[in-house]
């Protein structure tokens, strides 16, 4: 995908045209990844819960401030990883939480990275599983998305229908009190 699609200040609507794009790591020299079925929209000037992010995280600043089309990769609970991608132009802070791939490449060394014998339909259900299988780790924080060396994301040829894209309120923000409930999580249909 080109860094148009990622500076573009819209990031509920950039989350949302992620379902059904392909999400594709290459750590360690093994290729691995799948459809993007899950994420979040987060945004700095609307959004207390980005907003609390930075307080919490000011080192975070930084990459977060970044031109759209890098990687935002942290660990929660000290072990978590989370992968983002930036969006916007430099100075914002928005981001996608990617929740959730159909995994489709890979999918022994996804197992043998989760240490589990797991079913293939749970491999990748959930941010911290998803950054585990694909080798996702805070060591690339602030790379290129764009560059089809280490994570990148290709375009669905085939968009998905907005009827096939369920929207609801994002997971685990309650802190972000009234916009712990705009409905900027987005799902792919099974």
């Amino acid at each position: 995908m080109q860094r148009s699609f990622f500076i573009n200040n819209d990031v509920v609507g950039i989350a949302k045209s992620l379902i059904g794009a392909s999400l594709y790591s290459k750590v360690d020299g093994t290729l691995t990844g799948g459809i993007i079925i899950e994420t979040e929209a987060y945004c700095e000037s609307c959004d207390l819960a980005m907003q609390k992010h930075l307080v919490r995280r000011p080192s975070s600043v930084d990459v977060l401030k970044s031109q759209g089309g890098i990687a935002y990769i942290y660990s929660v609970y000290g072990y978590h990883s989370m992968f983002n991608i930036v969006t916007n132009e430099s100075g914002y802070a928005d981001s996608v939480l990617v929740r959730a791939i159909k995994p489709t490449v890979g999918l022994d060394t996804m197992r043998e990275r989760r240490g589990i014998k797991t079913p293939t339909r749970s491999l990748c259900t959930g941010p911290a599983k998803l950054s585990q299988a694909l080798g996702l780790t805070p060591a690339l924080n602030g790379i290129s998305i764009l560059d089809k060396t280490t994570v990148w994301i290709e375009g669905n040829a085939s968009p998905v229908c907005h009827e096939n894209i369920i929207s609801s309120p994002r997971i685990g923000i309650d802190y972000a009190q009234h916009d712990a409930k705009l409905p900027w999580r987005f799902v792919m249909k099974h």
